[in-house]
């Protein structure tokens, strides 16, 4: 198993980009180790300031995502048109964590009119107990995963990190801890592919713009490239469920997105028929927002496996 370190020449802050020189290159089945790092290039530390995150979104890192990015893994193999498999197999999250709202002038988050006070809340994560706390009141079980993963994008041009699309990217699915799968179609020769945005927590919606983010010290994933498959956009397996998703500026659409995508994943995988499926999504599927933040909405259906025996 190979190690990639978040040293400054395999880090990528706020972009995703064709062409990009790989940081390793693997065959297709391999499983890599992975170290991510905070936001900005991991200048954010339990010490950051409001004011210091103001400086580093406006005036060192301004255009871009705050994302970091560890990457590009080449995957042999991997061509325009085929799937990337992502196997999350660990992930290990540092002692620490960050949750930020910008004040309500800047317009981001969900309620950007209704909070108008910006705030920094650092975290310390008690890795023994998988928990942490804010205030003495409340206790919060940590779920680690990764915010994004994704390849090389379809555009040609270069494109911040802020909104997912058809290379993954920021999706903030909180369901892809360990032991789940995430599928990825494949828009560059070798894949190319990322991962940063760590959390070790986060409820639907992230709505105030940010989870608990934090880095990962490992990040455990198996890469195959499958050529009997093909997608536009991401789609990710539980143990126990099929995750379809949506992505789009408007949330009723980013819903629609992820419906039919179910619809035809349960006709590939199952043979049902348009109809059936479309009834099975309303009688057993579950239609959540998966994040309302990023510029392109999020929405996700899951459908449990054992309807089908």
């Amino acid at each position: 198993m190979e190690r990639l370190e978040a040293t400054q020449e395999n880090l990528t802050v706020g972009y995703f980009e064709r062409g990009m020189k790989p940081a390793m290159e693997i065959e297709s089945g391999d499983v890599v180790d992975i170290e991510t790092a905070t936001h900005w290039g991991g200048r954010v530390t339990p010490e950051t300031t409001l004011e210091d995150v103001m400086r580093l979104r406006t005036v060192e890192f301004p255009g871009v995502g705050p994302h970091t990015l560890t990457g590009p893994i080449r995957v042999r193999g991997a061509k325009v048109g085929s799937v990337l498999k992502v196997d999350i197999l660990e992930l290990d999250v540092i002692d620490f964590g960050f949750n930020l709202n910008f004040p309500g002038e800047m317009g981001t988050g969900l309620l950007p009119d209704f909070v108008q006070e910006g705030a920094l809340r650092m975290f310390a994560h008690d890795l023994e107990r998988m928990e942490t706390t804010l205030g003495d009141r409340v206790r919060m079980p940590l779920q680690p995963f990764l915010g994004i993963m994704g390849v090389a994008p379809e555009s040609t041009e270069r494109i911040t990190t802020v909104p997912p699309g058809s290379h993954g990217g920021n999706i903030d699915l909180r369901e892809l801890v360990a032991g789940t799968t995430l599928y990825l179609p494949v828009w560059e020769e070798g894949a190319q592919f990322f991962i940063g945005d760590a959390h070790s927590r986060q409820g639907n919606g992230e709505v105030c713009l940010t989870a608990i983010e934090t880095a990962m010290k490992s990040a455990k994933l198996r890469l195959t490239v499958l050529d009997d498959l093909r997608l536009d956009g991401p789609m990710a397996e539980t143990p126990d469920a099929w995750i379809s998703m949506g992505l789009h500026a408007d949330l009723l659409e980013a819903s629609r997105q992820a419906v039919r995508n179910m619809i035809e994943l349960l006709g590939r995988e199952y043979g049902l028929g348009t109809t059936d499926a479309y009834g099975l999504c309303s009688m057993m599927g579950d239609l959540a927002v998966t994040q309302v933040v990023n510029v392109t909405r999020g929405a996700h259906m899951s459908m449990p496996k054992s309807v089908f025996g």
